[in-house]
């Protein structure tokens, strides 16, 4: 799944991105993580998750995606 995580803060952020998946013949959700360190004001970063599950390809037009982001200042506690 292609994703492109954009800054659109005053100052470097760092990105954390949880992709969850409910579908297929699974009937419990799963997920998958990516981070983005140090984005830059008014850049993207593009990146992507790879998702794979016993199930998913059967269903994958059923399956729900949802995205979970955390940002976070990494210069926030510098002294």
């Amino acid at each position: 799944m292609p994703l492109t995580i954009q800054n659109t803060d005053d100052k470097r952020m760092t990105y954390t991105v949880t992709v969850t998946v409910v579908g297929g013949k699974r009937t419990s959700p799963f997920s998958v993580t990516t981070k983005a360190d140090g984005i830059w004001p008014g850049t993207t970063w593009p990146t992507k998750v790879d998702i794979t599950a016993s199930g998913l390809k059967e269903a994958a037009k059923g399956s729900k995606f949802s995205l979970k982001v955390v940002k976070g200042d990494p210069f926030g506690n510098a002294q």
